[in-house]
């Protein structure tokens, strides 16, 4: 895990300004860097050691015969098997290295050498002969890549920060970004909130050439299956193919010449994890975090998880001191505001295991992959029988009691509307007045709309819950996973995520919708018939059903299947608090960035103390207002 920096083209850079820009990422590589220098191409990298860690392993790297350069973010978990094929061809290794495989994975087959690659990566490969160099991002967005394209050259890195170091203008703030993140926590359409930087997408290479950076191919090279080939496998032979690629990914994501561990929240995915690393070495060091305010950790079953597994087990409790503080520092890092509270929880929690690993495998990935949250997936059902149910007149009357509790009167004209409806985490209603309706609000909720209504489209012959599922996948999974790289790398820490295999991630599009979404039983599915969504999950269905049947038996029943808490952290606690009166003072002063940009008296409303203190919701919606005015005084 590393930081790139790269110039190309006849962008006017000096050397020092070049230095110092990838100086900025030191946090993401810390041990080792290096500069390559020649014509139209600078390329910089910042190394944390993982594998081979002698100055072999030293980057940029070129192959012997001075054909191909490579800087190169992230980690190849099956390179000794590429390794061991590249040998048989006569290939000849001088490094221990798995960016010398991609070097000559590349030389020997180009950009398909990717296809073969499991891992996390974003780097840049150039053909010193040709002049032709390829961006490349993993296919699911594990690893961070942007760019700025130039008048006369193209900059990209791992962090934006560098990037701006080397502009010669200032970028205006992306409006469009603003609006995605109030509604999805994070730019979605490969924006930025930079005007005119973008990120390269997940499962798509950039080619271009050196001589020519006008000409910039994007080509998407993976992307989920949009026709339905579903296999005709039992249930328990899915639990097989289940069961084999989950301990293929950890074993693979095991390999390291530096001290590993987990993060173990007591949750059924790292508790997974967590086991089955212990299967394959003992004494594994796990990690938990939590608040001391009651209700707001799950030590309890962490700690029964470790028990079982044998762990060597830390326990890491937080309180709001110094919260803000460590939230601005945090910001600084990601060049955004951040996505949910616990970033700063996260970060902390990687700052304390520092001492004793530098890889931690973490869980993220299970809930889009597997289908785990049941009350928006399982939402869908209130849409399908809305609009094509069969029931009874005494069960449709009780239906339409509830769907006008739970939806008011709106009415939904496509499954992107109803969804829209249930995934924007401030409604288009709050936001529309928060922008006070203004032309830059409905031309950024348009694009947003349009991205979820081709996706939709394109995966006609999938169920309503299973477009869900997949646009989780695409869309809401890359934004954690920004979140674990942020708060990982802030402190030198590289995150390995095994739950975003891509073939797992295959896998799981193979599964049936009731292998994941599992009903407990026929008379479970009668008794919901009336209800909503949200109060049929976990009650009356069992989410991310094929998961957790594979590790009955290894993992304690009472981890499986007790009901999901997430990761909280009591923001409406600490707004009753000092924190409350910092971030009222920040969104309200005068000089308030945000003044700007939305109607004070929408401003005013989300600052009510009385609100704050009664309405987690709510408090969470300020939370990120709050976050907004301190990214925006630090970079605009």
């Amino acid at each position: 895990m590393c930081g790139i920096l790269g110039a190309v083209g006849d962008y006017p850079v000096d050397s020092l300004a070049f230095r110092e820009a990838l100086d900025l990422q030191m946090h993401r590589g810390p041990d080792d860097y290096g500069v390559f220098e020649s014509g139209k191409l600078r390329l910089g990298h910042r190394r944390l050691s993982i594998l081979d860690l002698s100055r072999n392993g030293r980057q940029p790297m070129t192959t012997q015969n001075g054909k191909w350069i490579i800087t190169f973010n992230g980690e190849i978990y099956n390179y000794i098997e590429l390794r061991q094929d590249l040998i048989r061809k006569g290939i000849i290794f001088h490094t221990d290295t798995d960016t010398e495989v991609i070097l000559h994975g590349f030389d020997v087959e180009g950009p398909k050498f990717i296809d073969r690659c499991i891992g996390m990566f974003s780097f840049a490969i150039v053909n010193l002969r040709s002049n032709q160099m390829f961006l490349v991002r993993d296919r699911l967005g594990i690893k961070p890549l942007h760019y700025s394209i130039e008048s006369n050259g193209l900059l990209f890195s791992s962090e934006i920060k560098s990037i701006l170091r080397l502009k010669k203008n200032k970028p205006n703030l992306n409006m469009t970004a603003v609006n995605s993140y109030l509604a999805y926590r994070y730019p979605i359409l490969g924006d930025t909130f930079f005007e005119g930087i973008y990120s390269v997408k997940p499962g798509h290479y950039l080619e271009l050439n050196l001589g020519n950076t006008s000409d910039i191919k994007d080509v998407c090279y993976w992307d989920l299956p949009t026709d339905r080939q579903q296999s005709s496998l039992s249930e328990n032979e899915y639990i097989e193919k289940l069961r084999e690629l989950m301990e293929s990914a950890i074993t693979l994501r095991m390999r390291s010449d530096v001290p590993f561990g987990c993060f173990l929240s007591g949750g059924v995915d790292s508790s997974i994890i967590a086991t089955l690393m212990s299967q394959v070495e003992p004494n594994i060091k796990t990690y938990s975090i939590g608040f001391k305010e009651e209700g707001y950790n799950e030590f309890e079953y962490s700690k029964i998880v470790a028990e079982n597994a044998k762990c060597d087990h830390h326990e890491i409790t937080l309180d709001m001191d110094g919260y803000m503080d460590m939230m601005t520092s945090l910001i600084d890092v990601k060049d955004a505001p951040l996505s949910v509270p616990n970033e700063v929880a996260l970060h902390n929690m990687s700052k304390r295991l520092k001492k004793d690993i530098t890889v931690v495998l973490s869980g993220e990935g299970a809930d889009e992959v597997f289908g785990g949250y049941g009350r928006i997936f399982r939402s869908s059902f209130d849409w399908e029988r809305k609009n094509y149910g069969s029931m009874s007149a005494e069960q449709n009357k009780v239906f339409l009691k509830n769907y006008e509790k739970k939806y008011g009167g709106r009415e939904f004209k496509s499954e992107v509307d109803h969804f829209l409806h249930l995934y924007d985490y401030i409604p288009q209603h709050e936001r529309e007045a928060l922008f006070g309706n203004n032309e830059v609000f409905q031309n950024a909720d348009k694009q947003t709309h349009a991205l979820f209504t081709k996706m939709f489209d394109s995966w006609g012959d999938y169920s309503y819950p299973e477009k869900m599922m997949r646009a989780f996948q695409k869309v809401h999974m890359v934004g954690l996973l920004q979140r674990v790289d942020c708060a990982t790398m802030s402190v030198s820490v590289e995150a390995r995520v095994p739950f975003v295999d891509h073939r797992l991630v295959e896998l799981s599009n193979d599964i049936p919708l009731d292998l994941k979404l599992k009903w407990n039983d026929d008379q479970s599915r009668l008794n919901a018939m009336s209800l909503m969504g949200d109060q049929i999950s976990e009650k009356y269905d069992t989410p991310k059903y094929i998961l957790k049947k594979a590790y009955e038996g290894v993992v304690s029943d009472r981890v499986l299947y007790r009901k999901k808490m997430g990761f909280p952290v009591p923001l409406d606690k600490w707004f009753s608090d000092d924190f409350g009166g910092v971030a009222r003072d920040l969104i309200l002063s005068s000089n308030s960035k945000l003044r700007d940009i939305f109607d004070i008296e929408e401003l005013n409303k989300r600052c009510d103390p009385d609100i704050l203190r009664n309405n987690h919701s709510e408090a969470l919606k300020t939370w990120m207002l709050t976050n907004l005015e301190l990214f925006l005084r630090s970079y605009f």
